[in-house]
């Protein structure tokens, strides 16, 4: 295989969907805000003197964070942090509402949070406003201390219901981990360190360690916030995306063909379905009793197929040029992020490229192209050109 980034389109198109889901991740500082926020929580809940006092808790991220598929949200919306009160207490010595209530009254002593706090079906909501939300979701264990099962309250049906993030975690993060081969990145990553490429101008070992699965589901949650940006109403809910980008994942080393095949997938499975008159259903693969799609109308099932169908198609024309896909690329992933990381691909990898056109494009950008008498790009003599900031339209 040819490695060289711009004379082979595949490699080309895998490093910049990286880079684009590596542009959506959440930036350091709203990381750190969240991380204090959660640790904040976390001391609350250890330190109470009443009824957490000498009951055993770990409080753990779950959901994006914990299985490393964050996505910045569009502009005007916020993230959301999800974490769990696992308490080291059999259920059943509990009703529902009492360890739902005690936690309210914990949060609600405290100055930082009382008047943060949004009581939710399953979690309390602590909204830190225009910025995130983080929710925080009790839950007991079910029979033994170590098993990951826990029991959460439920406030609409006065109930128990089934859980398990952690093991859910556990279980996407060893999905993740069962490529093939080597990643196709991967293998990029170490020709250019046989390059000698210099170690500042190569992006950090997280854009290489981030697998195909991860970084699919990244760009799947993407589009999903864009298709229905006018209207959530009937969005498809992160956990019903990861759940499915992990059981139909088939350890493919691109995320390109990790998408493709999975999405191939999902569409079958959902036809399968309607043909034989039954749902299409999604339940925790670390808890069957746990349905993410119980609460499901037909409007949400329809919704579902035909984002599913609208990703598919655009995600199809990417295939084989940027001169077929360009726009799609945009529909896919937003204008601004989609040029600026082409942008940047362009201007820190076209050095290790020995393509003509990539490298006259990077001199451009970077506004230090001459062009001379006989119309050759050069960085020495003849007429200086405009730096281009529009690469990509």
């Amino acid at each position: 295989m040819d490695l060289d980034l711009f004379k082979n389109y595949a490699l080309q198109r895998e490093e910049l969907l990286a880079r684009i889901a590596q542009s959506l991740q959440l930036d350091e500082s709203r990381k750190e805000r969240m991380e204090s926020a959660y640790r904040s929580v976390s001391t609350v809940i250890d330190s109470d003197q009443g009824f957490f006092k000498d009951i055993d808790v770990d409080v753990y991220p779950q959901g994006s964070v914990a299985s490393g598929t964050t996505t910045k949200p569009l502009t005007g919306s916020e993230f959301d942090l999800d974490i769990v009160v696992h308490i080291k207490s059999v259920y059943s010595k509990y009703t529902p509402n009492q360890i739902y209530n005690e936690l309210i009254k914990v949060l609600e002593i405290d100055d930082r949070y009382k008047d943060k706090i949004v009581k939710k079906k399953r979690c309390v909501r602590l909204k830190y406003a225009n910025d995130f939300h983080m929710d925080i979701m009790p839950g007991c264990i079910k029979l033994v201390v170590g098993d990951n099962n826990i029991k959460v309250p439920d406030r609409e049906l006065k109930n128990w219901v089934d859980s398990n993030p952690k093991g859910f975690v556990d279980w996407f993060l060893s999905k993740a981990k069962t490529l093939n081969k080597l990643s196709l990145l991967e293998e990029y990553r170490r020709y250019l360190v046989n390059l000698k490429a210099e170690v500042q101008d190569l992006p950090n070992d997280d854009f290489y360690k981030k697998t195909p699965l991860q970084r699919a589901v990244q760009l799947i949650k993407r589009y999903r916030d864009i298709y229905f940006e006018k209207d959530d109403t009937y969005a498809t809910t992160s956990i019903v995306l990861t759940t499915l980008m992990g059981q139909f994942y088939a350890g493919e080393n691109t995320i390109y063909y990790t998408l493709e095949n999975i999405v191939t997938k999902i569409t079958s499975g959902y036809q399968s379905a309607l043909m034989s008159g039954t749902r299409f259903k999604v339940f925790n693969p670390t808890n069957p009793n746990e349905d993410f799609t119980d609460k499901w109308t037909d409007k949400h099932y329809e919704n579902f197929y035909s984002f599913i169908m609208d990703f598919h198609k655009r995600w199809d024309s990417i295939k084989n040029s940027f001169e077929t896909g360009g726009n799609d690329y945009i529909r896919l992933f937003g204008e601004g992020v989609y040029k600026q990381s082409l942008q940047e691909q362009v201007t820190k990898m076209s050095k290790y490229s020995s393509d003509p056109i990539s490298k006259a494009n990077n001199l451009i950008i970077t506004g230090k192209a001459y062009t001379d008498s006989k119309g050759n790009i050069n960085t020495d003599s003849g007429y200086r050109n405009d730096t281009h900031r529009n690469f990509g339209e």
